[in-house]
């Protein structure tokens, strides 16, 4: 009978373990194409979509995978390439530079010292900038424009994102690469501020810094230190190897921090 309960109990402990090991997963944002394998075949991810941790998960070029463990802690994945979910979540050490040029982006995305240049850009010249930036649009881009950042400045970031991205939309409807890039990299920080780098990723991937105009040198940054910080070191060495010998950094202080960032990846 002992022998039995110790089996048992042996058994319930396995039970227990490899539980504890597979937790659930969420997907909390994909743009993309980004799969788990489950049963042996591989399947496409969308939002919400839940599975284990102990599965693989597989994203195509370009594709951004943000994901949310049992305990609320989220992860992003934004490289090419086969992942195990479990090992994802495991900390991994940023360099100081990056950290550094994140850590700036973030504080601009919350409203950061307006004396303080972040991310390329004052803060007191960045809400000028997303105040002005808009002429030469399509009313109805301009008008949801205007509607992200009343909501941005009500605090509602995750409205203000959706705002943005509706304005980049209606930019690239109307052939105008400079507002929807400047609306991409104002939805990037709306993203920054809910708490999903992500969603500010895939914002900045969905245009390009040549056209930001004024905010082309942040744009290039932000973009630089979000590739590298979720895996995709390549892009941002590529977009970094353009961008400085180019002089799209007129700030010194950005032009330092790109160099770091750059040295460091």
């Amino acid at each position: 009978m002992k022998a039995l309960r110790y089996i048992a109990l042996a058994a319930l402990s396995l039970i227990v373990a490899v539980n504890a090991a597979a937790a659930p997963v969420v997907v909390e944002f994909v743009d993309g194409s980004a799969q788990v394998l489950s049963g042996g075949a591989w399947k496409n991810l969308d939002f919400d979509d839940k599975f284990d941790s102990s599965q693989s998960v597989k994203l195509a070029v370009g594709a951004v995978l943000e994901l949310r463990g049992q305990t609320g802690a989220t992860v992003a994945i934004a490289a090419p390439g086969t992942y195990l979910v479990e090992s994802l979540f495991k900390p991994m050490k940023e360099t100081s530079a990056l950290a550094t040029v994140a850590g700036k982006l973030e504080k601009m995305a919350k409203g950061g010292p307006v004396d303080q240049t972040v991310a390329g850009v004052r803060g007191s010249e960045a809400v000028v900038a997303k105040g002005t930036m808009w002429a030469g649009g399509t009313v109805e881009a301009d008008e949801a424009a205007k509607e992200a950042l009343e909501a941005s400045q009500k605090g509602d970031h995750a409205g203000a994102y959706s705002l943005y991205m509706e304005a980049f939309a209606l930019y690239v409807d109307a052939s105008d690469p400079t507002g929807a890039a400047r609306s991409a990299y104002s939805a990037s920080l709306s993203a920054l501020a809910t708490g999903s780098g992500a969603r500010a990723l895939a914002a900045l991937r969905s245009a390009s810094p040549e056209d930001a105009g004024a905010l082309r040198g942040s744009y290039a940054l932000a973009l630089a230190a979000l590739s590298a910080r979720y895996g995709a070191a390549a892009d941002a060495k590529a977009l970094l190897d353009t961008a400085i010998p180019a002089g799209w950094f007129d700030d010194p202080a950005v032009l330092a921090d790109a160099k770091a960032l750059r040295s460091g990846l």
